[in-house]
């Protein structure tokens, strides 16, 4: 595939099926057919083809390039009968061809687009007049041609124009076709595709966590078996009234296996000599803490002896935090008191009904953190494993380097407004891939990735040593 002749195409999913073989084909042409871009051999276009439409695409696409080659009627026909439905594109997106010594005019670029016409209708194709849209407005060009010549491609000034026609422009833009052709490309085709197209969810709705076997009693368990170590049997009764509470909604929505998959990574750590921070809200769940997960006591400020568990809590509210307590001795074995509790209520980590999702957020160390990421595929399996993708946009700092050597290099003098202006419309525009430093994408084993997402190496780099989202 290194060495063929690549050729543009357009994949679009009609159902949740075609979906889920859209991210299994994007995922291959990045993982496993990369060359400079990515690609993909045509059976397993093929392999691949339930729920999908395939169109011909722009140029660059196989058919508008045999087009161009004069390639014979029949051959024509054997090329479009691999796609579902045919394209055809303003003539000034493709007048570069005529600069290119491509074609010789626009009228011979019409004769091109007029042949797919026809093909279309021998073959009873649909033809799709498309736009090939990079941006929205027609003015929107000075931003593309901006970034072009920042990232140092040639002819960055002569851009087409790729922006978002309206119905009325588009239909202006065939007007060298019959009228009954015009309606045909512009309106009904893309109709007929359009109602082919189911209302489709790239991500599911439902929760989708990983499966733990029997993590529903391991966590009831845990934290049952802390709390008697810490405050005695019988539990005094706000300590087991919070437990059966916060189990309850655990328990109850299915989140256990998070908080055992927290224990186990934690557990890890720490076991191996690393220290862990837990941030944010995880502190007002006082199941995390009875598990290991963090250091912080939702509870009401309170004493408690660690020898005879004692314990003495302050449920009036008058003390926020169990720190401030003043120092105390046991009443009944005279050893001092522990001071504990930061009365942080449990509604501010999983909602009011206790059903909102938790979120678990852990600090590991840097150098640890491989070691965590491989003791997670350890417990669920190198197949269901994924570092979380990111993507890299342009930062403003850099779009403002680009816009500034753009404007020198043209001899330009620009107000300040309007260098913030292009500043504005270049920044946040996609630049590379990478991996997020810590996230990890966990799938259940009744599940694939291609359900949730495509993978890909970060930037396209095969010797990452990681697959991403």
């Amino acid at each position: 595939h290194e060495f063929q002749k690549p050729y543009h195409i357009i994949l679009l999913a009609k159902n949740q099926t075609g979906l889920e073989n859209l991210y299994k084909l994007v995922s291959l042409s990045h993982t496993e057919y990369f060359f400079r871009t990515p690609r993909l051999p045509r059976h397993l276009i093929k392999q691949y083809h339930e729920g999908l439409l395939i169109g011909s695409a722009c140029e660059s696409g196989e058919l508008f390039r045999a087009i161009v080659r004069g390639t014979d009627h029949a051959r024509l026909e054997s090329i479009a009968s691999f796609y579902d439905y045919l394209e055809i594109q303003p003539l000034g997106n493709n007048e570069f061809m005529i600069r290119a010594g491509e074609a010789s005019s626009r009228e011979e670029l019409a004769d091109f687009n007029k042949q797919i016409v026809k093909l279309g209708q021998r073959l009873g194709k649909a033809v799709v007049a498309t736009g090939d849209v990079h941006f929205i407005n027609p003015e929107d060009e000075v931003y593309r041609r901006i970034i072009q010549s920042g990232q140092g491609y040639e002819g960055s000034d002569a851009q087409a124009p790729l922006y978002m026609r309206t119905t009325a422009e588009m239909l202006a833009e065939f007007d060298y076709l019959t009228p009954e052709e015009q309606r045909w490309v512009v309106i009904d085709c893309p109709n007929r595709i359009v109602d082919a197209i189911e209302d489709i969810k790239p991500v599911p709705d439902e929760f989708c966590p990983p499966i733990i076997e029997g993590s529903d009693e391991e966590i009831r368990q845990m934290a049952y078996d802390r709390a008697v170590q810490l405050y005695g049997d019988p539990l005094p009764a706000i300590v087991s009234d919070r437990i059966e509470w916060e189990l309850q909604s655990i328990i109850g929505h299915g989140y256990a296996v998070l908080y055992l998959i927290a224990h186990k990574l934690v557990k890890k750590s720490l076991d191996d000599g690393y220290l862990v921070g837990s941030r944010g809200s995880v502190g007002s769940s006082l199941i995390a803490t009875l598990c290991g997960i963090t250091e912080v006591n939702p509870l009401p400020a309170h004493y408690l002896c660690e020898d005879c568990h004692y314990s003495e809590f302050m449920e009036s509210g008058s003390i926020g935090s169990g720190v401030d307590l003043p120092d105390k001795d046991c009443p009944k074995c005279g050893q001092p008191l522990k001071k504990d509790g930061h009365d942080i209520h449990f509604a501010t980590f999983m909602g009011f009904e206790g059903d909102k999702e938790p979120d678990i957020d852990l600090n590991f160390s840097g150098e640890y953190q491989p070691v965590v990421h491989r003791y997670t595929e350890e417990l669920f399996g190198k197949d269901y494993v994924f570092r979380a993708g990111t993507i890299t946009t342009l930062a403003e700092k850099t779009a403002f380097g680009f816009v500034k050597a753009y404007l020198e290099e043209h001899g330009t003098h620009a107000r300040r407004a309007q260098i913030n202006r292009l500043v504005k419309g270049c920044t946040g525009v996609k630049r590379s891939t990478g991996q997020h430093p810590g996230g990890m994408m966990v799938v259940p084993p009744n599940r694939n990735i291609h359900q949730f997402s495509p993978v890909q190496y970060p930037a396209n780099d095969k010797n990452a040593g990681w697959i991403t989202t």
